[in-house]
């Protein structure tokens, strides 16, 4: 009996022994540094590449320990994204962060008409990137989508960058712009550049970045790029205060007499002709106003505090309308 109850007690004493060395082996942190990874997982990648990864980044001690822990858990679905993982992190936990999903993804929403600049700061709000290396980026970014070929030399990336919403990684600034670049790719292809003709893409967005900073409703931008370009046509200066705002970085306080007259080649007031560059990021509708301007003969138009737009053709019939909508 003494014999049969030593060998119960020494099979409790293996078992807890191997369990604790399993856990020691398997599912233990496979270090002490608690400073976070990023770490990827593609879309269509199995639980073995992901278990491989995250060995070799010293992430786990056990890929096979990674796979049987799933297994056992029932948690055969990982989920795509990039993670913030530490190598203090026991094996469990990085598990379950990867099954359940729990990603350092942010999502980010680009309005119409914001500029790098806003872009920039929204991008820094959200813990993406600073301010300044999303600008460095975004300034110098080489030409290696097609419609960039029409991008100056020296010319930033305003303009280019596609207003909507985005579901973007921390601390890859550069795949959040490739991400916004992606999305205007999609878009030239599909619906800008058939309408293009041999017109200048960059003139277009120039275009349409005036109009999408001055229309305040969708039936004014065709209406609004129609009076851009009847100014252009003769030579007439464009006055539009949002290329002096694009100039300050102020599109919130009203602008002084000092600010109409800063001397910019973006200041319409100043400089007939187009700026030389976008002023903001246009979304479609604009692009397509400045593609399809409204024939008419209006060279003057404001909006009064109701939100409509008067249009002139001359420049007595547009004080009238000061006068009437506007004092």
């Amino acid at each position: 009996m003494k014999t049969k109850y030593w060998w119960l007690i020494s099979g409790v004493v293996a078992g807890i022994l191997i369990l604790g060395g399993g856990y020691y082996v398997w599912l233990a942190p496979a270090g002490s540094s608690q400073q976070p990874k990023q770490f990827v997982v593609q879309s269509g990648e199995g639980i073995g590449i992901i278990a491989e990864h995250l060995q070799k980044e010293n992430l786990i001690k056990s890929a096979w320990g990674f796979k049987l822990y799933l297994k056992l858990t029932g948690q055969i679905i990982v989920q795509p994204g990039t993670y913030e993982l530490s190598p203090a992190q026991s094996l469990p936990k990085i598990a379950n962060l990867i099954a359940s999903g729990s990603t350092s993804n942010v999502t980010l929403t680009i309005p119409e008409g914001f500029t790098l600049e806003q872009i920039a700061e929204e991008v820094a709000q959200k813990n993406i990137a600073t301010k300044e290396e999303f600008l460095k980026i975004a300034n110098d970014f080489p030409p290696d989508y097609d419609f960039l070929k029409a991008r100056p030399a020296g010319k930033s990336l305003e303009g280019f960058l596609f207003p909507d919403t985005y579901k973007l990684i921390k601390g890859d600034p550069t795949l959040a712009i490739r991400r916004m670049l992606d999305n205007f790719s999609t878009k030239y292809h599909s619906e800008i550049q058939p309408d293009l003709g041999d017109q200048d893409l960059y003139k277009i967005l120039i275009i349409a970045s005036l109009v999408e900073r001055e229309a305040q409703k969708t039936e004014d931008r065709p209406m609004i790029a129609g009076v851009i370009y009847n100014r252009l046509k003769i030579g007439m200066k464009l006055d539009i205060d949002a290329t002096v705002r694009f100039i300050i970085n102020n599109w919130k306080d009203p602008l002084t007499r000092a600010d109409l007259t800063v001397d910019s080649l973006y200041n319409t007031r100043q400089h007939a002709g187009l700026p030389p560059g976008p002023i903001c990021n246009p979304g479609l509708a604009a692009i397509e106003a400045a593609l399809h301007p409204a024939e008419h003969k209006y060279y003057y138009y404001l909006t009064d505090p109701e939100g409509v737009t008067h249009y002139a053709k001359t420049l007595a019939e547009h004080n009238q309308n000061k006068v009437e909508y506007l004092l």
